[in-house]
């Protein structure tokens, strides 16, 4: 008898398992499908015309409007907080000279010029530069043009950055086809009376904004890397659910920007929106802007090869990726921010799923063969072997890494891995390799996960608030880990408690809360740990969507 009941008590202990089991699976995918569902919803595929805006501190003096042949005059003034010397950057193809308080600071002759570049967040490359004396309060600065050439002028750092010390007033630039005395104040009651005008405002189709949606820093629709990879995800959920819904909506999402491209594209080169909508997708400067945002793209190519959206997009995006991103001498990806050559963690998945996706749909091995080089290479600048965790960043001025252990950047690490391992034959010499290192990273995190099933926004650091972001990408690799056999089954309870507190953060109307806002390179913990959680911040949204499908996958 004694027997008998250990068996039947053993039997119930399993059925209680394998029912929890299922319970935990259900749900998840049932919430994956909630948050596609809030994010389809909350995303307007319309215009609203907007006032366009000076934008950066970047002040665009542009005479066309007055149809002066002879050229023009074009005043404004600026407060600087002291006597103070101040650095501009200047671009323009015709003779121009600026007089600063009546003293002449600068000329030049017409020149062969490119408008201004945004090489990083901010911070854009000119075609001369110059300095000159700025005392404190207002400041008349006057500039004369001889052409009816578009003059781009900002006050900047010497890192390049907006010079915030400086302040131009809320007054935008007057201009007059009037002789104006620049060695006098322009308002001189002695003098002759020249009559001042504005350029006509201009109008910006701007993507519309729902005012019910949970998130309103802008639209879902706008090209950002983090929409992208979202809307990514929703291909995955479709093939889950089987759910059509999920890939008409990724359809309709790219389909829009083709159908808008050269308004957009024009606006941008032509009207200098370097704010508007769309407008990194033509800033192309920054791995933010090419490998991540274009998956969407990249995967339905990848299906259709619709020549229009290579030609358009992917290729022009490969090539830059391929030849024109920024690299250290190894051939590791890097930014110029916020030193020169700085290598982070995010451009790992900012670049490797891509690349992996088109190597698949073009048969370009060097595509993967990159991809692979690259998650070699981030590992040997970013990893360390004592935490068994990455570094937000390494700078190649100090050769040295940066302080945090962010976890969003680890999760990034460990989605691109993820990505790579699902591509690469395990016959490929670097498998084994990248293989061991993904094992290492996932079993160094089981130390730091939360009694939650969360992980911490600074990983090893209880001090700082849980994330979600991080969760859900790490509850995704080590699923994906136990599907594919590359983790032990022991990594199960871990996995499906992280899911549990991502689930936690879900509220009843697929809002994830708990996502931290995008994060630079911070000089200290305190940075990360002052970071603000936004409610269903993209950033987090296809982390939870496929860690919901994965965990769903999971066997009972």
């Amino acid at each position: 008898m004694k027997q008998q009941s250990k068996i039947t008590g053993l039997l119930s202990m399993a059925l209680l398992l394998l029912h929890t089991a299922v319970a935990q699976h259900a749900p998840a995918l049932a919430l994956a499908c909630k948050v596609a569902d809030r994010l389809i919803n909350d995303t307007r595929f319309e215009w609203s015309w907007e006032p366009q805006k000076e934008v950066l501190g970047m002040q665009v003096i542009d005479p066309r409007s007055l149809n002066a042949a002879q050229g023009a005059y074009a005043l404004r003034f600026a407060d600087a907080m002291a006597d103070t010397l101040v650095r501009f950057g200047i671009t323009s193809a015709g003779p121009v000279q600026v007089w600063i308080n009546q003293q002449r600071v600068y000329e030049q002759d017409a020149a062969n010029v490119v408008n201004p570049k945004e090489i990083a967040y901010n911070r854009f490359t000119f075609n001369k530069y110059f300095t000159a004396p700025l005392h404190k309060g207002k400041n008349e600065i006057l500039i004369h043009t001889r052409s009816r050439a578009v003059i781009f002028l900002r006050a900047i750092t010497a890192a390049g950055d907006e010079e915030t010390a400086v302040k131009f007033s809320a007054q935008p630039w007057l201009y007059t086809r009037q002789a104006v005395q620049a060695t006098q104040p322009v308002f001189n009651p002695q003098g002759a009376y020249a009559y001042w005008q504005t350029a006509p405002q201009r109008w910006l189709p701007e993507l519309l904004i729902d005012s019910t949606a949970a998130y309103q820093r802008e639209s879902y629709a706008n090209w950002h890397y983090s929409h992208g990879t979202a809307v990514w995800t929703l291909l995955a959920l479709q093939q889950a659910t089987n759910n059509s819904r999920y890939s008409n909506f990724v359809k309709r999402y790219t389909r829009f920007l083709f159908d808008n491209y050269s308004n957009l594209q024009f606006q941008y080169d032509s009207l200098y929106a370097w704010r508007g909508s769309y407008h990194r997708v033509f800033r192309r400067t920054m791995l933010d802007d090419a490998g991540a945002a274009a998956l969407p793209f990249a995967a339905l190519y990848q299906k259709e090869k619709d020549a229009v959206a290579y030609s358009t997009l992917l290729g022009p995006l490969l090539q830059y990726i391929t030849d024109k991103q920024v690299r250290l001498p190894d051939s590791t990806f890097c930014r110029p921010e916020p030193l020169e050559f700085t290598v982070w963690a995010d451009d790992l998945f900012m670049s490797v799923p891509f690349l992996v996706i088109m190597s698949q749909a073009t048969g370009k091995q060097q595509y993967l063969e990159d991809a692979v080089k690259q998650v070699l290479q981030f590992r040997k600048y970013l990893y360390n072997p004592q935490t068994g965790l990455y570094k937000h960043g390494w700078f190649s001025t100090t050769r040295r890494q940066s302080v945090a252990y962010w976890g969003r950047a680890n999760g990034w690490i460990a989605w691109a891995t993820v990505v790579l391992l699902e591509a690469l034959p395990d016959t490929h010499p670097a498998y084994t390799k990248i293989l061991r290192s993904f094992q290492q990273h996932m079993a160094s995190l089981l130390r730091y996960q939360a009694a939650s099933g969360r992980w911490h926004q600074l990983i090893n650091c209880t001090a700082s608030y849980e994330e979600t972001s991080c969760t859900a990408i790490f509850a995704y690799a080590m699923a994906k880990g136990l599907q594919h056999g590359w983790l032990a089954p022991g990594f199960k309870q871990h996995a499906l408690q992280a899911w549990e507190g991502v689930a936690a953060n879900i509220d009843s109307t697929g809002v994830v809360h708990g996502i931290c806002q995008g994060t630079e390179i911070g000089a200290d913990e305190k940075f990360y740990i002052n970071r603000k959680t936004v409610n269903n911040d993209p950033r987090g949204l296809g982390a939870v969507i496929m860690a919901g499908i994965a965990i769903a996958e999971l066997k009972p």
